[in-house]
């Protein structure tokens, strides 16, 4: 049997996210978590004239839960993530249609994180959980 062997892919997660704020302070908080990760996906100009690119923030993401007693840990029931980049963050102010409340402010809110790994994962690495 011959198989074309071409090329590995990283891995890509991409979590969704709905907001509904309340009130005034709920819509700056959200405000506050889109613009953080909207800014750690953009590199920085960095260098002489600004001529050169950083690299953008990488992310360690892990699966977590809350057992009875209180504690927090890590569930070991999801694979393990390699650290990764943000590639995308896709806002909607409008999902379903322009609502706003009073103010202006926008009753609903998607948006859509895109997550690339930066290692490549092997046998190694999934018999490790990933």
């Amino acid at each position: 049997m011959e198989v074309l062997f071409d090329k590995m892919e990283l891995r890509t997660f991409a979590y969704n996210f709905t907001f509904s704020p309340k009130n005034k302070q709920e819509t700056e908080d959200v405000q506050k978590i889109i613009a953080l990760f909207r800014f750690h996906m953009a590199p920085e100009l960095q260098g002489g004239q600004c001529r050169f690119l950083t690299l953008p923030s990488e992310f360690d993401i892990h699966y977590m839960y809350m057992a009875k007693d209180g504690t927090n840990s890590e569930n070991d029931y999801y694979n393990k993530i390699a650290t990764c980049v943000l590639k995308g963050v896709n806002v909607d102010y409008t999902p379903g249609g322009v609502r706003s409340h009073g103010d202006g402010s926008p009753v609903k809110i998607t948006m859509g994180l895109n997550f690339t790994e930066t290692e490549m994962i092997t046998k190694d690495h999934i018999q490790a959980g990933f």
